[in-house]
């Protein structure tokens, strides 16, 4: 018994620790995500990889792949990333992973790869120690305040993240998408919601080689860390972006621990080269904006879709937001389809 228990603790170690050196996948748990959801086919798969360039970690991802997938031809990828999770007892997150894809019940992002025909894979994030918007944003020291599930941007000096690299963990993510799938290199997006738009920020800026374009919603481009506002690296590539915002959403539409709404499009227009002379349209009920920069480098656009009177959410989802007069989804893969890699 006593060799058991100790055979049990080493293989946890080593899981743990991630004693694995290759990328690979390890599990994969073939179970319907979402049985509950009538708007979406629910069969969905999570699997577990190694990944990460700092430290080599398990990591976790659900995949979705349309009925009309056969591997014949390259289809587009879209990495679609989650919001931000506290960790509690009477709801831990990590056991939610294996019961259920929360992006994928929340944003129904899944049903429209079954339309289009393309894949979609939602990345998990991993436990960190959280210094919240607690007393770091005045003083700048650490103070922990709870424990959270959250990316790691790549660009803001939380202590914790460095022992997270989200940047190489997406990027081991495509390279492992590209490996078992018949991938269309020019058409690898990202979207996300809430903490996962600053990641979809984020992971054009750092594989602007490799994204053709992202569509965050909700999200901005930078994060104040005591008296400093700390920014996503300047791209090396043009990137379409596509982003969604709020107005009542204060909190990323105006921009006081986050850079504003203004501040993330005109980071994008200018460096994309764009037209700096914007296309503005109203809609006849006045409470959808579309701004629209054109002629980027590359082909490439920036738009803003900015809702009057929208709260924190997902544009046209049925859960909180059916009466939306936009559907995210829909206008997204739009988007996406409009602009590849060029």
């Amino acid at each position: 018994m006593r060799n058991k228990l100790v055979g049990i603790f080493v293989c946890m170690l080593l899981i743990t620790t991630c004693a694995v050196p290759v990328m690979g996948e390890l599990i994969t748990f073939k179970k319907t995500s979402n049985n509950t959801n009538p708007f979406s086919s629910g069969n969905s798969t999570l699997k577990f990889m190694i990944a990460g360039k700092e430290l080599r970690a398990l990591r976790s991802y659900w995949i979705h792949i349309p009925p009309s997938y056969d591997g014949s031809k390259p289809v587009p990828l879209v990495i679609d990333l989650n919001c931000y999770f506290e960790f509690n007892f009477q709801f831990p997150y990590p056991l939610y992973h294996f019961k259920n894809n929360y992006m994928e019940l929340y944003t129904l992002f899944s049903q429209k790869a079954d339309q289009e025909g393309f894949i979609v894979v939602y990345p998990n994030q991993k436990l960190k120690i959280d210094t919240g918007f607690g007393p770091w944003d005045k003083t700048g020291k650490l103070f922990p305040v709870y424990l959270a599930y959250g990316y790691d941007y790549g660009f803001i000096p939380y202590w914790s993240y460095k022992f997270i690299d989200d940047i190489g963990f997406i990027q081991d993510l495509i390279a492992k998408m590209k490996q078992d799938y018949n991938i269309n290199s020019s058409r690898i997006y990202a979207t996300g919601f809430s903490d996962g738009a600053r990641m979809a920020y984020s992971v054009g800026a750092h594989l602007s080689d490799t994204i053709a374009a992202i569509a965050p919603v909700d999200g901005s481009i930078g994060t104040r860390y005591g008296e400093t506002m700390y920014y996503i690296p300047t791209p090396k590539n043009p990137v379409s972006v596509l982003a969604f915002l709020g107005i009542e959403d204060e909190f990323w539409y105006n921009g006081t621990y986050v850079a504003s709404a203004n501040e993330s499009i005109s980071f994008w227009v200018e460096h994309n080269g764009c037209n700096p002379t914007p296309e503005i349209y109203t809609s006849e009920s006045g409470k959808i904006i579309r701004t629209t920069y054109t002629n980027g480098n590359g082909r490439t656009e920036v738009v803003l879709y900015e809702i009057i009177g929208g709260q924190h959410v997902w544009p046209g989802n049925p859960w909180d937001n059916p009466d939306c007069e936009i559907s995210a989804n829909d206008l997204i893969w739009e988007f996406f389809e409009a602009h590849p890699k060029q």
